[in-house]
């Protein structure tokens, strides 16, 4: 028999079932070529989907189960739950909050509604070493050669060396605008 229990209160139903999942991100580096290359760009949280009947002689288990989905936390954020569970356990999740929705499908032959939810991992292992990883530091870059259009080293926006070209437009502006 399979048990869920979130933060110690049991999601009750009839014919519980669990499918846990792990998406790894990843990347085509093909381009237009065959080449079968990806470039890896983590894991994202683990889910699980939860499947179950709930008798409609049971609506109380239904109103429970949204209350959990409905709950929340300090500044509106969902509310993060402890899960106990085979499944979840094997997968290393121990923190989970409702994502994606609960939908509650009435059954067309049974007297049952069929329920579906997923719960999806927080505070995971990959989430907490990213956040401790240190923080690569921006260092300023310097390139070899001149400041371009920069004040120069006499404070009149001309450098000390001035080329032929240039000392001599130097001394038509000199002689044009008057030395000062």
């Amino acid at each position: 028999m399979t048990l869920l229990l979130l933060d110690g209160t049991p999601i009750q139903g009839k014919g519980l079932k669990i499918t846990a999942n792990l998406r790894i991100e990843a990347d085509d580096m093909s381009g237009q070529t065959s080449n079968t290359e990806k470039a890896h760009k983590g894991f994202k949280p683990k889910t699980l989907t939860v499947t179950l009947n709930i008798p409609y002689t049971n609506a109380g288990w239904l109103r429970d189960l949204m209350r959990l989905a409905e709950a929340t936390e300090g500044g509106g954020q969902l509310k993060t739950y402890r899960v106990v569970n085979d499944t979840a356990a094997a997968f290393g999740m121990r923190q989970v909050q409702f994502a994606e929705g609960v939908s509650a499908r009435e059954d067309d032959i049974l007297t049952m509604w069929r329920i579906q939810f997923g719960l999806t991992e927080k505070k995971s292992n990959p989430e907490k070493v990213e956040k401790r990883s240190a923080k690569g530091t921006v260092t300023a870059q310097s390139g070899t050669g001149s400041v371009v259009g920069g004040a120069g080293s006499d404070g009149n926006g001309t450098s000390g060396e001035l080329t032929g070209f240039e000392a001599t437009l130097k001394k038509v502006d000199d002689w044009l605008g008057g030395s000062k």
